[in-house]
């Protein structure tokens, strides 16, 4: 009888210790499964998404009035009313896979004269893959217009009114109808691209200084994305020169 309840007792014990041990194996097991399964995902993840180019932009950003070398007249050379981008360095890259994404500020004052919109921020979006169409409908309903709120986000193409803005080539600027349009064109290493429309690429009028105060010395948040990976490519401050 005594023998009987310690058989029982240690049966019991030793039920009581297995129980543990089997609980810890089970978990290490779940968290084998789960590590296996993330691991391959995020490979496949790797696997199919596009590098980022190995590139180097510089921009460059004029607050200066039209002098006759730039978009009134679509003569050459980046003229005062010019937006000129560099690629520095690095491979050859579409435009039609970056957007160019600006974000400005409107300044207190403009030459001690208050600022209208001060303080209010306007972000704008040029997307590469907009203008690469070539349907003249969709591209005036994709185009920058200076009617509408500039402090509401837009994402456009680089398609100004005038015809004589919408162009862009290497060491030509956005000048000549037989040029390839942003969207359409490659950016190549050591070649500049002149945006000779401001507004187009900024979003908002920079001739009507009461209201947005765009000056010498005003800053120009640009970021680049290269769409197909995600990644950025350009982050920076730009200050305006006359």
């Amino acid at each position: 009888m005594y023998r009987g309840k310690r058989t029982l007792k240690a049966f019991v014990e030793n039920e009581r210790a297995v129980s543990p041990v089997v609980g810890v194996m089970l978990m290490l097991v779940v968290t084998i499964i789960i590590a296996a399964l993330v691991s391959s995902f995020a490979g496949g993840l790797s696997d199919s998404a596009e590098p980022a180019p190995t590139t180097a932009f510089e921009i460059s950003m004029r607050a200066g009035d039209a002098v006759g070398r730039g978009a009134t007249t679509n003569g050459p050379g980046a003229g005062p009313e010019c937006v000129v981008l560099t690629m520095v360095a690095g491979e050859t890259l579409h435009s039609k896979d970056i957007q160019i994404i600006t974000t400005y500020t409107v300044p207190e004052t403009y030459n001690g004269v208050d600022v209208v919109n001060a303080g209010k921020t306007i972000k704008h979006t040029l997307d590469g893959a907009i203008g690469s169409v070539l349907d003249e409908d969709v591209m005036e309903d994709a185009a920058w217009d200076p009617n509408s709120d500039p402090f509401v986000p837009q994402v456009n193409a680089y398609w100004p009114d005038d015809l004589t803005h919408r162009s862009l080539a290497p060491g030509n600027g956005m000048v000549g109808s037989g040029t390839p349009s942003f969207g359409a064109c490659q950016f190549k290493p050591g070649e500049q691209y002149w945006f000779k429309d401001r507004r187009a690429f900024l979003g908002f009028d920079v001739d009507d200084r009461v209201k947005y105060g765009f000056q010498e010395g005003s800053v120009v948040h640009v970021t680049i994305i290269h769409t197909p990976s995600g990644q950025t490519v350009y982050d920076k401050d730009v200050v305006a020169t006359w």
